[in-house]
């Protein structure tokens, strides 16, 4: 197996870039980056030092990696690879409180996360599906909320509601996001 690298910048809101890779015997020094890092390895067992303090994932979960915390990465076990997708999303997509609990618990255990991380790297596949990976981005920040222990405070607005109906149906031909669709009707995009 060879090294495998392929990277984009999607044209999806809180989506900074997107990586599939494989790897024979790459090892990442310590870096940081300034986007939240969700990392899910498909193949392989991956460790990693996060803040000084060792982690290991494999296929059943996802990683959390938080913006500005130093973290390095390699394979569990020296010559045997790993094969990973990684999104990188915005600083603001979780709130500043959050990055210490996500340092000091990175990995969510949660099939209902993993599974919406691999719905979103399925949608990113496909260019006209940058709606329903724009969806999963946002449900992803909801189902790890509680991990993180920083609930978003999420009101019921049914006239909202009625406003996005109406949206909906007048601009039913045309493509837009999540977020256009929110400052369209003055709101946020969790709304």
């Amino acid at each position: 197996m060879a090294d495998v690298i392929h990277a984009w910048h999607p044209d999806v809101p809180l989506v900074q870039e997107v990586l599939h890779a494989q790897f024979e015997h790459h090892a990442y020094p310590s870096h940081t980056h300034d986007s939240w890092t969700v990392l899910l390895v498909d193949q392989g067992t991956v460790t990693y030092d996060l803040d000084r303090h060792e982690h290991q994932t494999t296929n059943s979960t996802v990683t959390l990696l938080p913006p500005q915390v130093p973290h390095d990465g390699r394979s569990a076990t020296p010559d045997v690879p790993f094969r990973k997708r990684v999104l990188y999303l915005e600083p603001e997509w979780l709130s500043l409180s959050a990055v210490d609990a996500a340092a000091e618990a990175p990995t969510l255990f949660d099939p209902s996360v993993t599974s919406t991380v691999d719905q979103i790297h399925a949608a990113l596949n496909d260019p006209a599906d940058v709606l329903a990976a724009e969806c999963g981005v946002l449900a992803l920040r909801e189902l790890v909320q509680p991990h993180l222990k920083s609930p978003v405070d999420i009101a019921s607005d049914k006239p909202l509601a009625r406003r996005l109906r109406h949206l909906l149906d007048d601009r039913l031909d045309e493509t837009f996001t999540i977020a256009e669709a929110a400052a369209d009707l003055s709101t946020h995009r969790s709304h």
